[in-house]
């Protein structure tokens, strides 16, 4: 009877132990959303005034909102959106914002800080739609007088996004998604 007793409760404690699988590393949030502002333009004062109606009207719900701001006179940086705040988590020393290669190794920057489940582009800037680019048309994006063509912005993005909205000029033809 004793051994019995004995027995039941070594097996309660092997049973009632459970392994903890803790790490330093944060879990992925569920979505991560890009904001990419190519505003070393004119636009600045809107990119501006835009980052802080996202701070006023972020809410967590397990979403990462970070911003890739290049504005007028200032560094280019990557900004973490909380409620009513803004963190600087990343600033470059100065490039063009419209060079598909920068646009490539910003958003690559930002998806190894921020992994997630699902990922949401917004691309914000001047733009031009479809038509070819060098008359100022087909383009995204505007860093002083430099464009970036559609095609080179499409083969610069670094992974699948569930969305991508433009927050930009004609951007909404049919022809831009082809």
């Amino acid at each position: 009877m004793k051994k019995n007793f004995y027995i039941l409760i070594i097996f309660y404690l092997f049973v009632s132990c459970e392994k903890e699988n803790r790490t330093d590393e944060p879990l992925p949030a569920f979505r991560t959303v890009i904001v990419y502002i190519a505003g070393d333009n004119d636009l600045s004062d809107d990119a501006l005034n835009d980052i802080e109606e996202m701070k006023r009207g972020y809410s967590e719900a397990g979403v990462n909102l970070i911003v890739f701001a290049d504005l007028q006179g200032q560094a280019p940086e990557i900004l973490k959106i909380g409620k009513n705040s803004a963190e600087i988590v990343l600033r470059y020393p100065e490039f063009n914002s419209a060079e598909a290669a920068q646009v490539q190794r910003t958003l690559n920057d930002i998806v190894t800080m921020y992994p997630a489940a699902s990922y949401g582009l917004v691309l914000w800037s001047h733009a031009t739609s479809w038509l070819p680019a060098g008359v100022r048309l087909r383009s995204f994006g505007q860093d002083s007088d430099k464009q970036m063509n559609i095609a080179e912005l499409a083969a610069a993005l670094p992974v699948h996004f569930d969305f991508i909205l433009f927050d930009a000029c004609l951007m909404g033809a049919v022809e831009v998604a082809c």
